[in-house]
């Protein structure tokens, strides 16, 4: 969570910074779709284990990509923070290096409190990369995360894809 770290994913435009933001963000979802398929489909058999997998690969990839482009066009458009796309888009990818630890949620009695702690982590160094990026203060930040949650709660409510 440290500013510099920010700030020079913010201006590395390499295709290798942009190919390992990418990566981070499939093996986060890799790792949430092992946590889950071990903890629930397993028993279901290694297909259904291979499409969970590929599926929160995709899905991860998706609603990170949608995710950095919301924050960027309240950040940019209603805040006017100052960043271009790709600029935004690598730290907020970054950030999910905590779901790394997703794996461990298929053990299941550990299950219901790491999730969560992961989830919060990854949402607090979501605040951190739009601080940086953008040049915001904390309260600007953490609006912009907050907006940017109820939107995509909606979309993805809309979408049937969020869970109650």
């Amino acid at each position: 969570m440290r500013s510099d770290a920010f700030l020079d994913l913010k201006q590395d435009n390499s295709r290798i910074a942009n190919l390992e933001a990418i990566a981070i963000v499939a093996v986060a979802g890799l790792s949430l779709g092992l946590g889950e398929a071990f903890a629930f489909v397993f028993p279901l058999g290694i297909f259904a284990m291979v499409i969970q997998v590929l599926t929160s690969m995709i899905l991860a990839l998706l609603v990170t990509a949608s995710w950095s482009g919301l924050v960027y066009l309240i950040g940019t458009r209603i805040f006017k923070g100052a960043t271009n796309f790709s600029g935004l888009a690598r730290p907020i990818f970054f950030s999910l290096t905590p779901g790394l630890l997703f794996v461990l949620s298929s053990i299941g009695e550990i299950r219901q409190f790491v999730s969560p702690i992961i989830a919060a982590w990854i949402i607090i160094i979501n605040v951190f990369a739009l601080k940086h990026s953008m040049g915001f203060s904390s309260q600007k930040s953490m609006l912009t995360v907050t907006v940017g949650a109820w939107i995509m709660i909606f979309a993805l409510d809309i979408l049937g894809l969020f869970s109650r």
